[in-house]
This record gives structure tokens, C-alpha cells and sequence, in this order.
């Protein structure tokens, strides 16, 4: 058992992790890198990533590979014209295969982070031409600089229309905008006053949209002397997001978001753990890049405070039963189904329930959302998405109950399987004298014990 969160000593936590005899790099630890910086791998993919060692994998985790600007290319192409459709299905489903083929998984995994943490919906903004233009200005911005980024989306269409800007005017601000920027994308609760509000949603007024399009209406927009946190002049939105930036409690609440993301969001953490991040966070002036490289090469990350220490969200889910059953990237899995399927279990893209997003966590896990997560397990060995669930199995040609619930064990669990389970599944598998249609069958129904095991819904 790894010391209470309050006794680890913040300044060893964020050094770099290097494995050694006590802790080796092994498939637990590459199966932890990819669920997290990512979706998951396939056993083919994690057992390549131990024997090209801990650093030449975090590199490429980091990096991606060296098409990845061109997929992404090609996907922003084929993402812009399906948007004009105005079809929202297509437009989860398009996601969903950027997800699934993209060559670069962070940027993928932090694009739904900022998704969440922008959190705008297609409830309002009924137009997935402007969802489609916020999608790809999350991408541009995920593993940049915060500060421009908060900028841009106090511009964005998709946003100005969810949180009513084309109303803020001079005379008659809307505070909307104002109270989430500091609420819940900056500050956090705590950290700001109703006042400061009022007077930042004067400097927002006459910050509008034209269809599409940003547009700044001079004749609307206040331009008065505003105080906003203290400091007073006449400002307008830029300089709103200066000033809230400029607090000490931003980067703080912004690194304690990320941290329950890519670490643990079962015990939280101590102001003084985040104190070194939240530093380096400011000092390098919001760079998330480089933030959450050392949250993810740190001896904190790979160590068991993090471990299996965060509940997997529908899209992790899916997407990571997809990558255990298909081992290898040729084959081509059709998103479409994929995007029904994630509703069900509670998470429809480009639809949060609400400004504060999904919430996460527990919250995934009820009785109607855990069904749907064994519907799709069982579906999924039906063979129906496409793709032979045994593919895997099969090219291993196993008879032996034993090695069998190991590889299992390797295929969805990084091995880790106790001694009861494993004789269970073994018993179940029986003697190995099962053949032909009937073995496969066996081995279907004891993969999805697997999916549907407590542990497997840990990411």
C-alpha cells in the first residue's frame, strides 16, 4: 500500500520516473502510460512498447508518430465538409474515427479534456458546423500555451452562442460568459467576487457573433473604467483574460483539473502536492504541454497513488475494448455504431449535460450505464462491429486453461489477475478438452468477465 496522499513529499513526486529492479518497466506500467496519455493498446502494441524500453515509448506517446500531421490533416478535411451537413451522428461518428485511426493520442485525449472543460453543447448552438470549428480550435490549442488558447475561445461562435454573448451589450451586460470564464474555466469557486463579474461581463459586452464569425460591435461594448480582481482601467475581454491569468489561483485550479485526469480522482490531492506544478505552470506561462509531460513521466504518475485510480469515461470504454480486441491497426472499426452506443452509457459527444460538463467519476457508473457497458461487451464478441474478437487469441493457438486465463489476463487486465479469479476462470474454461466452436465460445464468455470485471472499468 502506497503512504497517505498528505505524506508524499512534493518535491520527489514530480521528478522524472526511472524504472529499476524494485519497479521495472513492464506491461502494468505501459498499459497505465497508454490508458491514460491515450485510449489503450492493443497486447501486440504494449508488449512492442516494453521492448522498446520506458523512454522511446513515453517519447512516442509525446511525439506521436510521423504522419501524425498528415492524418490529422486529412481529418480536419473530412471532419469540415461532414459538419456542413448539419448531421450530428456523423459528426460524433467523425470524432470517434479520429479517435480510433489518429496518430497521436494525447492530443486526442486532451482535445476531450478541454471539450469537458469548455464544456458547449449542441443542445444550444444547434449547428455542428460551429461544434465542428470548436472541436478543431481545441485541437490547435491542446498541448499549447493556455493564455492564447482562453483567448481564442472567448471568441469562439460556438461558445458566444451557448452562453448567450450576442445579448451582452452596453447598458444591459450578460453575465454568462463572465461567470464561467472565472467559475469554471480559470478560477474556481472561491476566487472571484459577484462584482468581479459584473465588471468583466462589461468589458466582454459588444464581443458577438455573426453567423459564423467573431464580430466586435464598438457601438455595443462598454468602454468605461471597469475593476476587475483590483486592478482598475477600461478594459475589454483580452484584458479580462490577462487579469484572471495573472492570478495565482488559476493555475493552481487548472493543474488540480488535469491532475484528477490523467492521475487519480479517488483522494485528492493537497495544495502543497500541486504547488510544484501549479509553479512551474506559471512561470512557464500556462504551457500544458509541457505540464503534462511531467505529470506523465513522473515518479508520481507510476507509482500506486495513480494506478487504476480513475474511473474510465464511456468513449475510454469503448474505445479501449476496441484496441484490446483488435491487434493491430489495419483493421478498420466503423465509428458510427460506436457513437449510439456511448449515449447509452452517458457521454454524447459535443453534448455535456450541462456548463459544468460531464462530472465524472463515480457518476459513470449507475445501474442503466453499467448494463450498457455489458451490452457492449457482449455485443462486441458478436463480431458484429467488423472485426473478429479473436483475432488476437486465435494467432496464439492456447489450449491450456492456465495460459489462456493468462493471456486473457495480459489482453485486458496488464496481467494483473488474482489467484481466486484466475482459478475460477480456468475451472470455467475447463479441462482443455473443449474444441472447435465450443472452446471459442468459452473463451468468448470469459472475455467479457473480463470487460465487465470492476477492475476493467478503471482507466
Amino acid at each position: 500500500m502506497p503512504p497517505p496522499i498528505d505524506r508524499v513529499d512534493p518535491a520527489k513526486a514530480w521528478q522524472p520516473w526511472e524504472p529499476d529492479a524494485q519497479q521495472p518497466w513492464n506491461l502494468k506500467w505501459a498499459a497505465h502510460l497508454y490508458r491514460r496519455a491515450g485510449f489503450g493498446a492493443s497486447l501486440v502494441e504494449l508488449r512492442k512498447g516494453v521492448r522498446d524500453g520506458f523512454h522511446a515509448t513515453l517519447a512516442r506517446v509525446f511525439e506521436g508518430t510521423a504522419e501524425a500531421a498528415r492524418y490529422e490533416g486529412t481529418f480536419l478535411n473530412s471532419g469540415e465538409r461532414l459538419a456542413g451537413r448539419n448531421v450530428l451522428q456523423e459528426l460524433q461518428a467523425w470524432w470517434l474515427y479520429c479517435i480510433l485511426n489518429g496518430q497521436s493520442p494525447l492530443r486526442e485525449k486532451l482535445t476531450l479534456f478541454w471539450h469537458n472543460h469548455f464544456a458547449t453543447s449542441i443542445a444550444k448552438v444547434q449547428r455542428t458546423d460551429l461544434m465542428f470549428h470548436q472541436n478543431k480550435l481545441i485541437r490547435q490549442h491542446a498541448l499549447g500555451k493556455f493564455r492564447p488558447f482562453l483567448a481564442d475561445m472567448s471568441r469562439d461562435p460556438a461558445m458566444l452562442v451557448w452562453l448567450d454573448s450576442n445579448s451582452n451589450v452596453k447598458g444591459k451586460p450578460n453575465e454568462n460568459y463572465a461567470r464561467e470564464l472565472m467559475e469554471l474555466f480559470s478560477l474556481g469557486v472561491g476566487n472571484y467576487t459577484e462584482k468581479d463579474v459584473r465588471e468583466a461581463a462589461r468589458a466582454f459586452t459588444g464581443w458577438h457573433t455573426d453567423d459564423d464569425k467573431f464580430e466586435f460591435d464598438a457601438v455595443l461594448h462598454d468602454d468605461g473604467p471597469k475593476t476587475v480582481l483590483g486592478q482598475i482601467g477600461n478594459w475589454n475581454g483580452d484584458d479580462v483574460v490577462r487579469v484572471v491569468l495573472d492570478q495565482p489561483a488559476a493555475a493552481h485550479f487548472l493543474v488540480r483539473k488535469l491532475y484528477r485526469y490523467f492521475i487519480s480522482e479517488s483522494v485528492p490531492p493537497s495544495p502543497a502536492l500541486l504547488e510544484p506544478l501549479a509553479d512551474s505552470f506559471r512561470r512557464s506561462d500556462y504551457d500544458v504541454g509541457t505540464l503534462v509531460k511531467t505529470m506523465l513521466s513522473s515518479r508520481h504518475f507510476f507509482s500506486n497513488h495513480a494506478y487504476r485510480h480513475r474511473i474510465k469515461c464511456p468513449v475510454e470504454y469503448v474505445v479501449g475494448v476496441v484496441g484490446n480486441l483488435v491487434p493491430n491497426s489495419e483493421v478498420q472499426v466503423a465509428p458510427a455504431p460506436l457513437a449510439a452506443h456511448l449515449e447509452e452509457m452517458g457521454q454524447q459527444l459535443f453534448a455535456p449535460p450541462n456548463v459544468k460538463g460531464w462530472e465524472g467519476g463515480r457518476n459513470w457508473l449507475n445501474t442503466a450505464t453499467v448494463l450498457a457497458r455489458h451490452n457492449f461487451a457482449q455485443m462486441t464478441l458478436t463480431g458484429s462491429l467488423g472485426f473478429d474478437p479473436l483475432q488476437a487469441f486465435r494467432a496464439v493457438k492456447l489450449s491450456e486453461p492456465g495460459k489462456i486465463v493468462q493471456f486473457l489476463a495480459e489482453q485486458f487486465l496488464d496481467g494483473e489477475i488474482g489467484a481466486v479469479q484466475s482459478k475460477k476462470l480456468q475451472a470455467y474454461l475447463g479441462d482443455g478438452k473443449l474444441q472447435g466452436s465450443a472452446r471459442e465460445q468459452r473463451v468468448k464468455e470469459t472475455m467479457h468477465a473480463f470487460m465487465t470485471m470492476p477492475e476493467y472499468q478503471l482507466a
